[in-house]
């Protein structure tokens, strides 16, 4: 059976990246970070926040972190 990853809400998603939750369901709503809005509520992936962080950094020409080159 394969692993299903935990969903986080917007709050814990503010906190991974360091910005206020309205800012992380604004960008959300704009698709500028991926989410899912289940009802009224948006949730998130903490990989794929990892994921759009790193590529946007690739974007930007900054090396990846040690940490995202072990996975």
């Amino acid at each position: 059976m394969a692993h299903i990853e935990p969903l986080i809400d917007a709050h814990e998603a503010a906190q991974i990246l360091r910005l206020h939750p309205v800012t992380v369901r604004e960008m959300a709503a704009r698709r500028e970070i991926p989410g899912l809005k289940i009802g009224k509520v948006w949730r998130f992936r903490a990989s794929s926040l990892d994921a759009w962080v790193n590529s946007r950094l690739e974007l930007l020409g900054h090396p990846r972190s040690p940490q995202s080159e072990e996975r």
